[in-house]
């Protein structure tokens, strides 16, 4: 597999949600990403974006790179600050109506990525995730 990228800058509107969904997973199986990885992945993206655009807004920065076994993906936003993993893991051995409401989107990034970053930097959220294959 050759390098490649993908950039694209928006607003982080739910209206601007499923054709960026769609770019993504195009770009992903044009990249050669294998099918299993780019479900996975494709979970992490839609959890992801799915909060950023219902609670933070703004402008939103992606920029994915494929290379060498391994996708990379950075996600900006100038939403409010906040940083999901410093959420607690969810209960999951409790049933779904004893659990708590929200975490179990960035749990399953946490546990479908190799990697996982946040940073809060000039005034922008920054989610960095990496899956090797």
């Amino acid at each position: 597999m050759t390098a490649a990228s993908f950039t694209r800058r928006q607003r982080a509107t739910e209206a601007n949600l499923p054709a960026l969904i769609g770019a993504i997973e195009d770009w992903l199986e044009q990249a050669g990403v294998p099918p299993a990885d780019v479900a996975r992945l494709m979970i992490a993206f839609d959890e992801v974006l799915s909060n950023i655009t219902h609670h933070g807004g703004g402008t939103l920065d992606l920029a994915i790179t494929s290379d060498a076994g391994a996708v990379t993906a950075v996600i900006a936003d100038d939403g409010p600050p906040f940083d999901p993993l410093a959420l607690p893991a969810p209960d999951t051995s409790l049933g779904i109506d004893e659990r708590a409401v929200g975490g179990l989107g960035i749990h399953l990034v946490r546990e479908m990525m190799d990697e996982v970053r946040y940073a809060y930097d000039h005034g922008r959220n920054m989610l960095t995730f990496r899956k090797t294959f």
